[in-house]
C-alpha cells in the first residue's frame, strides 16, 4: 500500500478557510456600511420629522408685521420657526435646532398676526433667488436661552 502524504487535503482545507475568512471580512465589510446608511437615514427621519413638528408649531404662532426675518424658538423641543415678510410675500422656514434639515412654507397672513399655510406651498429648499438671504434666517450665534420663557422672539441682524 503507498504511503500517503495528505498534502493535497491540508492545501483544500486551508484554502477552504481562506476563502471562508475573505467571505466573511467581505460580509462585515457590508454590514458597517449598510449600519452607516440605516444610522444616516435615522438622523434624516427625526431631522424631518422635527422640522415638520416645528413648521406646524410655526403656522400657529403671532408674527409682528415688521418686514424682512424674525424667528421665534420652543426651548423644550429645540424647534426654531423663522418668517421672511418682503411685501406681500410671506415665507416661513422651520427646523429642529442648529445645523438640521430645514423646511420652508408660503404662508399668507391673517388677522391679529396669524398666519396660514398656502396649499402646495411645501417646499424642502430655500425658494428665495440669493442664498445669502436663507443663510440669514437664522443668524449666527442666536440661540434661545434655556432659562428663558418657552417661546423668544429674536430678530435677525444683517
Amino acid at each position: 500500500m503507498p504511503r500517503q502524504h495528505g498534502s493535497a487535503s491540508l492545501l483544500t482545507v486551508v484554502m477552504l478557510l481562506l476563502m471562508g475568512t475573505l467571505l466573511l471580512n467581505a460580509t462585515r465589510r457590508q454590514l458597517n456600511e449598510n449600519l452607516l446608511l440605516v444610522r444616516d437615514e435615522q438622523i434624516y427621519i427625526r431631522q424631518f420629522t422635527q422640522a415638520s413638528s416645528a413648521l406646524a408649531w410655526g403656522e400657529r404662532l403671532r408674527w409682528s408685521a415688521q418686514a424682512g426675518w424674525q424667528c421665534q424658538y420652543q426651548s423644550e423641543w429645540q424647534w426654531r420657526a423663522c418668517l421672511y415678510r418682503s411685501g406681500q410675500k410671506l415665507l416661513l422656514r422651520a427646523d429642529g435646532g442648529v445645523n438640521s434639515l430645514s423646511l420652508w412654507r408660503w404662508v399668507t397672513q391673517r388677522p391679529e398676526g396669524r398666519i396660514r399655510a398656502l396649499a402646495h406651498g411645501w417646499l424642502d429648499f430655500c425658494p428665495l433667488q440669493e442664498e445669502v438671504q436663507c443663510e440669514n434666517s437664522v443668524p449666527a450665534g442666536k440661540q434661545p436661552d434655556r432659562d428663558a420663557d418657552r417661546v423668544a422672539a429674536v430678530q435677525p441682524e444683517f
